[in-house]
Parts: structure tokens; C-alpha cells; sequence
């Protein structure tokens, strides 16, 4: 009987085995949903999960990049410091300014990899298609310039190149001061995200006031400064103020362009992150600024005239730090009628009692009285003792 039972136990469990296995390969795990947008990541960590598909570019500014196996990318990656780890499929191109790159042993890169500063770490099994860069793609050799002699024509003169490598520099140190004044917009929204964004709010609700407020600043803050440097003695202070001056002024010009690339963007501004929108705005006026100061007559007034606008929210907020229009919890005092409206509660008594009166004694005697001649206690006859009564003649 025993044995039967063991016999029975062990088919029941090939057979309960059986049905697991069968249903595990019926209904088979689904892939995580694709992701159809190009993805921005800016000082968080984002991770492409196993058989996900991204189906657009990735670009990495100072975050954590993970791209687990059999992940695919579609489109190209571009990282500008942070970690890029990847153990899936990039079937574009890699292009990496600092950080870090991990090549992991499934890692396949099917475009080419340009290394500019990075550190790359590749493991056995990984596989890079293209070519790896590890330089610049271009290069400012202009060479010399000369032209060639015909036979029988005189020597034309020798030409200066000079103005035109001059041109290209300036117009290359232009581009590299906008990409820094961007990139220094989005690195303080992710330090200071509410106060950057009050200071934002402050300049599109009122811009006329602080404006104005810019105005004054401009002018009253360095005459005090000047005259606090002159005495010598509170020059310390006066440099101190120059630079925190400054500070403002450039806070200022950052707080406008992310109020810009807010109303630029528009209602899809949630599917941004506030330091791309920052970066966006403060890229565009920078941009604005700096092709009116090549134009004559104009110069340098615009972008002044844009950088009062956020210098005068900046003083306002006290540096981002409260709301402006100032908001105030007054507590109101109760009114008159409510303090004498409330009646005395019936066991309080304005006066003490100081005893019955003598009223209230004769009244108490005589009823006492009554009450004994009533019950026989007392003879009525005893009123005669009272001369007033005995002689009711005499009276008359």
C-alpha cells in the first residue's frame, strides 16, 4: 500500500511538472514597450532594460547610462561627461566629450566610436564595426596663400591673410562663449531649480517693473560701489559688491532664457526637463545678443537692455530666495463687538453676598409666628403684652 501511494505522488508531480513547463513556454515573457523618442539625459540615471528598443537618439549630459542585453538603439549616442555602460546594440554612432565608456562582452556598436577626452573601456566580445576617432575631425591649418606668376606680367602684390584667420577665430571664441553660457544655464537649474524658476516667474509677470528696477540697479549700485572703493579703508566691500554684481547680472540673464525656452516650447514644455529648457533659452538670446553687437550703431545696447530684465527680477527675489509680489499672512484683530458680546456664565456673580436684609428677617419672623399659632404652639393671648394692643382705646 505504501509503495502504491509512493508511485502515485511521483506521477502526480511529473505530471504537475509537466503542465508548468508547458504553460511557461505557451505564454513566453513580453519585451518591454519600445521607447519612439529621442532620449535626454541630463544628471540622472536612466536604464534601457532587456530586448527594449529605443527607437531614436540618446544623449547623455552628465548622467548614468545603462543599455542591458539584447537592448537596441536606433539612432546615435552622445555623451558629454557622466557613464555610458553598454552590453546591447548602438546602430549608430558613438561620440563621447569626457566621461566614461563601458563596452561590455555582448557591446556592438555598429557605427563608428569618436573618443575626445574619454575613457574607454572595452571587454572581450565587444565589437566596434566603424572606425574609432580619437581626435578632432577638423583642423585650422590655412597654410600660406600665394599666387602664382604668369610669365610677362608683373608681380602682384603679396596678400595678408591675417584679417580672415582673425575672423575665424573670433567667430570660433563667439560660438564657444554661447555653448559655455548655455551649458552654465543648465548646470544651475539642476543646482538651484526653485529659485532659478521664481526669479523666471518674477520676470514674465511683471517685466516692465523689474525692468525699471534693473535700470536703477545699473546705475545706483556702481556709484556706490566706486565710492566705497575710493575711501581705501571699505574698498574690500566695493570689490565684493563688483562681483556679486556680476553674479546677479548673469543669474539674471540665465532666469531670462529659461523664461524664453518656457514660452518657446509652449504647453509640451513637461515633456522637457527644465535645464534643456534653460540651456535652449539662454542659447537663443546669447545667440541674439552677440549677432546685434556686430551690427553698427547698435552694439551693445540690446543685450543690455535684455540683461536689465533679469538683473531686476534677481534684486526683487532677493536672489531667487522669496516671491515677488511680496505675499503677507496679517492676522486681524477681533472686533470690539465680539469681546463684549460673550454673556457671563450663570454661576459668576459681579458682587458677593454679604448676608439677608432686614426685610427679608421681619418677613421670615412672621411666618415662623404663624406657623406656631397655627399649630397650638402658641397662645394668641401673648399679643396682649404688646401695649399696643392691650389699650386699643387709649389708642383712639
Amino acid at each position: 500500500m505504501n509503495q502504491t501511494n509512493k508511485i502515485f505522488s511521483l506521477l502526480l508531480l511529473l505530471f504537475v511538472l509537466a503542465v508548468n513547463t508547458s504553460t511557461a513556454f505557451a505564454n513566453p515573457v513580453a519585451p518591454p514597450p519600445p521607447i519612439n523618442e529621442d532620449k535626454v539625459v541630463i544628471g540622472q540615471t536612466f536604464i534601457l532594460k532587456e530586448d527594449q528598443i529605443l527607437n531614436g537618439d540618446l544623449a547623455v549630459i552628465g548622467g548614468t547610462v545603462f543599455l542591458k542585453q539584447g537592448s537596441i538603439v536606433s539612432g546615435n549616442v552622445a555623451i558629454i561627461g557622466g557613464l555610458l555602460q553598454v552590453d546591447g546594440t548602438i546602430e549608430g554612432d558613438i561620440q563621447a566629450l569626457g566621461g566614461s565608456i563601458e563596452l561590455l562582452e555582448k557591446a556592438i556598436v555598429e557605427g563608428s566610436l569618436y573618443n575626445y577626452s574619454s575613457t574607454l573601456t572595452q571587454a572581450e566580445g565587444a565589437q566596434i564595426e566603424g572606425s574609432q576617432i580619437a581626435n578632432l575631425p577638423f583642423e585650422f591649418n590655412f597654410g600660406e596663400l600665394t599666387i602664382p606668376s604668369t610669365p610677362g606680367s608683373p608681380t602682384g602684390p603679396n596678400i595678408n591673410i591675417q584679417p580672415a584667420t582673425n575672423f575665424i577665430g573670433n567667430f570660433l571664441w563667439a560660438i564657444l562663449q554661447i555653448l559655455a553660457i548655455a551649458a552654465l544655464a543648465m548646470l544651475i537649474v539642476l543646482l538651484a531649480p526653485k529659485s532659478t524658476e521664481r526669479v523666471a516667474t518674477t520676470i514674465g509677470s511683471q517685466p516692465f517693473v523689474n525692468w525699471g528696477i534693473g535700470l536703477l540697479s545699473a546705475f545706483a549700485v556702481p556709484a556706490v560701489l566706486v565710492i566705497l572703493i575710493v575711501t581705501l579703508i571699505l574698498s574690500p566691500l566695493g570689490l565684493i559688491g563688483f562681483l556679486v554684481l556680476a553674479c546677479a547680472t548673469i543669474y539674471g540673464w540665465i532666469a531670462l532664457g529659461f523664461e524664453i525656452g518656457k514660452r518657446l516650447i509652449g504647453q509640451k514644455q513637461r515633456d522637457f526637463s527644465p535645464a534643456l529648457l534653460a540651456g535652449i533659452g539662454t542659447l537663443i538670446i546669447t545667440i541674439i545678443a552677440r549677432l546685434s553687437a556686430e551690427v553698427p550703431c547698435i552694439g551693445w545696447i540690446v543685450g543690455a537692455a535684455l540683461s536689465l530684465f533679469g538683473l531686476g527680477a534677481v534684486v526683487l527675489t532677493r536672489f531667487g530666495t522669496r516671491d515677488y509680489p511680496y505675499t503677507y499672512s496679517e492676522v486681524q484683530p477681533p472686533s470690539p463687538s465680539l469681546l463684549y458680546s460673550t454673556p457671563l456664565p450663570e454661576t459668576a456673580s459681579p458682587l458677593p453676598r454679604k448676608g439677608p436684609s432686614l426685610a427679608d428677617i421681619l418677613a421670615d419672623e412672621e411666618n415662623s409666628d404663624a406657623h406656631l399659632i397655627d399649630e397650638g404652639l402658641l397662645d394668641e393671648d401673648l399679643d396682649n403684652n404688646d401695649p399696643s394692643r392691650s389699650n386699643p382705646e387709649k389708642e383712639d
